[in-house]
C-alpha cells in the first residue's frame, strides 16, 4: 500500500484538483492522509467534502501553525500505514498513471529506496511552462546511492518537487530528523538522506507530475 500525504497550507484554489488527481490514480492500493497547517483561507471547507471518501484514512487540522512543511511531513510519516510514501504537495496535480509507473519502478528491487520522475511546470491557469527532468537521461535509469547524490544532488537540489517521488517508509527510521529544523532547504537534506540509504530509480514520462511554480 502507498500512504499519500497531502500537507496543505492556504492552497484552497488548488486543493480540489490536487485531491481529485490523487483519488483518480489508476493504481488503487493507497490511503490518503490530509494535513492542514491551520490555513487561513477556505481550505477546510474544500477538505471536508472528502471526509467520507473511502480512500481518505485521516484528516488532521493543526490548532497552531507549525511554521514548517517539513514538520508536517514528519507528522504524516508517523500516521502512514503503507509500505511506500508519496508526499503529494497541495498545489500540484498528478497524471493518473503516476503511482502505477513509480510503483512498477521501485517494487521489483528491494535495494531501491526512492523512485522519481521529472515534472511538467504549469501556471495557475494550467498553461504548460516546460518540462524538467532530474538528469538528462530519457530512459529509466537506476543509480547507486553515492552515484545519485554525486550526479544530481552535489550542487543544488535536482529532485525538483517532493510530489515527483515515492520512497520506502521503512527507511524513515534510519535517517536523522535534522531536516525538520530547516526552513528552506529541509527537502534538499531529506532527499540526500533518503538516497543515501539505497538505490534510486529515475523514470522519464512526460506530464507525469505537474506543479504550480511559486510566485505566479
Amino acid at each position: 500500500m502507498v500512504s499519500v500525504i497531502i500537507p496543505n497550507y492556504n492552497h484552497a484554489p488548488f486543493l480540489k484538483e490536487r485531491i481529485d488527481s490523487v483519488l483518480n490514480q489508476t493504481y488503487d492500493n493507497f490511503e490518503v492522509i490530509i494535513l492542514d497547517d491551520k490555513s487561513t483561507d477556505n481550505s477546510k471547507e474544500v477538505i471536508e467534502v472528502y471526509r467520507s471518501h473511502p480512500r481518505i484514512s485521516q484528516i488532521v487540522y493543526n490548532e497552531e501553525n507549525s511554521g514548517s512543511t517539513f514538520k508536517q511531513w514528519q507528522k504524516g510519516f508517523s500516521l502512514a500505514k503503507g509500505e511506500y510514501i508519496w508526499i503529494a504537495e497541495s498545489d500540484d496535480i498528478a497524471h493518473p498513471d503516476f503511482l502505477k509507473n513509480l510503483i512498477n519502478a521501485i517494487a521489483g528491487d528491494k535495494g531501491v529506496v526512492l523512485a522519481a520522475t521529472g515534472i511538467t511546470l504549469i501556471n495557475e491557469d494550467g498553461k504548460t511552462l516546460g518540462y524538467e527532468s532530474i538528469s538528462k537521461s530519457k530512459y529509466i535509469r537506476k543509480y547507486s546511492s553515492k552515484q545519485f547524490i554525486r550526479e544530481n544532488m552535489l550542487i543544488g537540489n535536482h529532485l525538483l518537487n517532493a510530489s515527483s517521488a515515492i520512497f520506502r517508509k521503512d527507511i524513515i527510521s534510519k535517517i536523522p530528523k535534522d531536516y525538520t529544523k530547516l526552513k528552506a532547504s529541509g527537502d534538499y537534506l531529506f532527499w540526500v538522506e533518503i538516497a543515501n540509504q539505497g538505490k534510486t530509480v529515475e523514470i522519464q514520462i512526460n506530464s507525469i507530475i505537474s506543479g504550480v511554480p511559486p510566485q505566479l
